[in-house]
């Protein structure tokens, strides 16, 4: 396999992990989440957090354990 294939490989698996059009609807998300719901509204959206995880893990970030 040649590095233009292994490019190509890589850049279809980042696409699959970080997927933009996900936050394009941050906003949405957060008024179906928050509907009907008592006590403090949540302020962060699921999509942001797998977002967020998703570029942990891709940069190897260490957990704070």
């Amino acid at each position: 396999m040649g590095w233009k294939e292994t490019d190509e490989q890589l850049i279809r698996r980042g696409e699959l992990i970080l997927d933009p059009p996900i936050l394009k609807n941050h906003r949405k998300e957060l008024e179906t989440m928050n509907n009907h719901k008592r006590g403090p509204h949540y302020r962060t959206a699921a999509s942001h957090i797998q977002l967020l995880s998703a570029v942990r893990y891709l940069y190897g970030c260490p957990t704070d354990n």
